[in-house]
């Protein structure tokens, strides 16, 4: 079967002060068809493969800021995140050709800064403080 994959960049500048998300931009990256066994492939190899494809590096070697408890990916087809250990026909992913997959990766730009202090003592006077 032969899937159009559309993958996307999602931005999220992350704020290491609040611990959030600031603001988010998604860029829409190259379309292509990839060749899969919808009854043999998971979401999960599916990602894995297509971020390979696009240039981007393995989740396992991505940096998780302190809060971050988001996915990295996500694959979604008709509107509905697909989930990891199906397969794509257990999915709902029809079995004819054409059809459409987003597949989103998202990377966390740090905004900011944070002082990290090695004591919790805090000084008698003003001027100690600077």
């Amino acid at each position: 079967m032969r899937l159009r994959i559309k993958p996307r960049l999602q931005q999220e500048k992350w704020s290491l002060y609040w611990k959030t998300s600031m603001a988010t931009r998604t860029f829409a990256l190259d379309e292509f068809d990839l060749d899969v066994d919808e009854l043999k492939m998971t979401a999960r190899e599916l990602k894995a493969m297509v971020m390979e494809r696009v240039g981007l590096p393995s989740v396992d070697t991505l940096h998780r800021l302190e809060e971050f408890v988001e996915p990295w990916e996500l694959i979604m087809y008709n509107g509905r995140e697909l989930e990891d250990k199906k397969t794509l026909a257990a999915s709902g992913v029809p079995s004819e050709d054409g059809a459409y997959i987003i597949v989103v990766r998202k990377q966390l730009i740090a905004e900011g800064w944070k002082l990290n202090f090695d004591d919790d003592e805090d000084s008698d006077t003003e001027e100690d403080d600077f």
